[in-house]
């Protein structure tokens, strides 16, 4: 009898041995646990995202326009410092450019052509954009000079533990004096060095062209990075930010203010016929009807009287009194008022053209409302000729102590524009002079070709853009 071997024995795995249908299931266990094994944290493929698409960006930024010597943004201990610094020295220009055109030019945003007030604007914009990115580069290397110094000495926590052992032995009056020859002196230093090399170059004058050819072209690359920061500024002031050029004039109680976002348009008929033939009739809250009150108070709690941008948050707590009791808060501004309306309606060029002014409502507070209504009372009973013009001037609201959106403008210049550089200032070789002045150089070069291959990135994007544009209208 022919006897065969005997198969193997069966290996039986509870993973593979097992019925059909509880095969799927322990698959999809398998697989439920795996997934949450992985993905523990909901946040870390979220973050690991983002962090993926900054590097990418960091590195093509990098080796396309940086030549992988900077990061697109500075560190955080020199960026905040920068965005501060430059957010300030914008608030400063804005505030004195105001104050020259309240006390010496007499302008406010009624001033006509409108074009004086928006060119005024404009060039603001661009002396605060210039003044942000300076304060931003001395600030980075105010930072720069900090954590050099930091570096030299021992460790932080060795440092500090240093520090407070001398102050209790010495005067606070000494260690003040001390913190100031070893810290603030040299950061102030520093500062001054870097802003005055990047404003070397342009003070250099071509007198009988005795100045050579390398100046020449470094006094042209100073200005041309001074256009280039002042045209981002304004872009960066009117897209990001959404500001109007006219807000940095004073506001004009005849005319649209300052703060003026969003209005409603009158219809013809919300005027009564006994206010068409009124020789003069102020704004009233009577005006507006009450869906238009409603539209107008959620206009004014979110942007402010458009004269003085007063959100009267102290006047909310009304809300919760009786209807009764209520009183208002915002008031229907006509824009430009009925009186000022009639006057330009009654103008024999619009009589013949059968032309008439458009107006709007704006929210307008209590305070603001009685002072047009004086101005405008006053200018009519003595016969103004113009009262477009009674509400501006020395008459018109100054606002330079309040912080806008639009300020930051000079912060986000600065963030734009610093950049870190690996040069050292202290240690090594040389007169401790000398680094500085190095330092100083490298990181207003590292600036100007921060700037540069920011200018080169946008004239990329319009090329690709005017490509896509020919592509569509050419149907491919």
């Amino acid at each position: 009898m022919n006897s065969s071997p005997l198969p193997p024995p069966l290996s039986i795995d509870n993973d593979h041995f097992i019925s059909g249908d509880s095969t799927g299931r322990r698959r999809r266990r398998r697989r439920h646990k795996h997934h949450h094994t992985v993905y523990k944290n909901p946040f870390h493929s979220i973050q690991s995202t983002l962090d993926n698409i900054c590097t990418q960006l960091s590195d093509k930024l990098s080796s396309q326009y940086y030549n992988g010597a900077q990061s697109v943004l500075p560190p955080p201990h020199i960026l905040l410092p920068s965005v501060l610094s430059g957010t300030l020295a914008f608030y400063a220009t804005s505030f004195s450019s105001q104050y020259i055109q309240y006390k010496l030019l007499k302008m406010s945003t009624g001033t006509r052509p409108a074009i004086i007030p928006i060119s005024v604007g404009v060039a603001t914009v661009a002396m605060g954009s210039w003044m942000g990115h300076l304060a931003g580069l001395g600030t980075a290397a105010a930072a720069a000079r900090y954590t050099a110094l930091s570096s030299s000495s021992l460790d932080g926590t060795s440092s500090w533990m240093m520090l407070w052992n001398r102050t209790k032995q010495t005067d606070f009056i000494e260690q003040c004096h001390s913190l100031l020859e070893e810290k603030i002196v040299p950061m102030k230093d520093a500062a001054c060095r870097t802003v005055h090399e990047m404003i070397r170059p342009m003070t250099i004058d071509n007198i009988n062209n005795k100045i050579n050819r390398r100046v020449q072209q470094e006094r042209k690359e100073a200005w041309f990075h001074a256009a280039r920061i002042c045209i981002i500024g304004i872009i960066t002031y009117k897209t990001i930010f959404r500001s109007n050029f006219m807000s940095l004039s004073p506001s004009s109680y005849t005319a649209r203010g300052s703060f003026a976002t969003k209005g409603i348009p009158i219809p013809t008929s919300s005027l009564s016929s006994s206010s068409r033939s009124s020789s003069i009739i102020p704004s009233s809250f009577n005006y507006a009807t009450k869906s238009q009150r409603d539209i107008l108070h959620k206009i004014g709690t979110r942007y402010g009287c458009h004269t003085c941008g007063s959100r009267l948050l102290f006047h909310r707590k009304q809300r919760l009194l009786p209807t009764a009791q209520k009183k208002i808060i915002f008031h229907g501004d006509h824009i430009p008022p009925v009186s000022v309306a009639k006057q330009i309606n009654n103008r024999w060029y619009n009589r013949k053209l059968g032309r008439t002014v458009a107006q709007r409502f704006y929210p307008q507070c209590t305070n603001c409302s009685n002072k047009q209504g004086g101005l405008l009372s006053r200018a009519v009973n003595a016969g103004h000729g113009n009262l477009h013009a009674v509400g501006g001037g020395s008459d018109s609201y100054f606002h330079g102590w309040r912080m806008r959106m639009g300020h930051l403008t000079g912060g986000l210049v600065a963030a734009m524009s610093t950049a870190t550089t690996t040069t050292t200032v202290v240690g090594g070789g040389g007169s401790s002079e000398e680094k500085e002045e190095e330092a100083a150089v490298a990181l207003v070069q590292s600036s100007r070709d921060r700037i540069r291959s920011i200018q080169y990135w946008m004239e990329d994007l319009l090329r690709d853009a005017k490509r896509t544009i020919c592509n569509v209208w050419d149907g491919r």
